[in-house]
């Protein structure tokens, strides 16, 4: 094996090894902390791209898959999930509603309810399909 290699495959190891042992001390971490609700004052305060697993859905690999959420100023949004079967998409517009935010589409009503936990701030979107199924994810800002 070249140099090059050797150096590269290092590279990706030390990346993975960082990964494994960061993420879970975050999420641990975070897991220890009380978070608070805070009353979304308007949409654009929390206009931006949103991600987090999406736990409840019937199929998901162990009831998970990784959404990501995009808000607009004006209230439309865009919603996408990794499947192992594919990629879902979503669009419409969201409701401001009592501090929080409400989407309603053909499948699904959802709640967006603003919290901070620290100095983080995160969506839980809390919802139920029209089958009542119950559907639950903590989205943080994506970089």
């Amino acid at each position: 094996m070249g140099r090059d290699r050797k150096v590269f495959l290092f590279m990706k190891l030390t990346l993975l090894a960082i990964t494994l042992i960061a993420i879970p001390a975050d999420l641990y971490a975070a897991s220890q902390s009380r978070s608070t609700a805070v009353p979304i004052q308007d949409v654009n305060s929390v206009a931006g791209r949103w991600s987090g697993i999406l736990y409840g859905r019937p199929g998901g690999a162990r009831g998970q898959d990784w959404i990501e959420l995009t808000i607009q100023k004006d209230g439309t949004y865009t919603l996408s999930s990794a499947r192992t079967i594919g990629v879902f998409t979503g669009s419409g517009t969201v409701s401001l509603v009592d501090g929080r935010l409400t989407a309603e589409g053909e499948n699904a009503r959802v709640t967006f309810t603003l919290y901070r936990r620290d100095s983080r701030r995160f969506l839980r979107a809390e919802g139920t399909t029209q089958s009542g199924q119950t559907l639950r994810a903590d989205l943080y800002p994506a970089p």
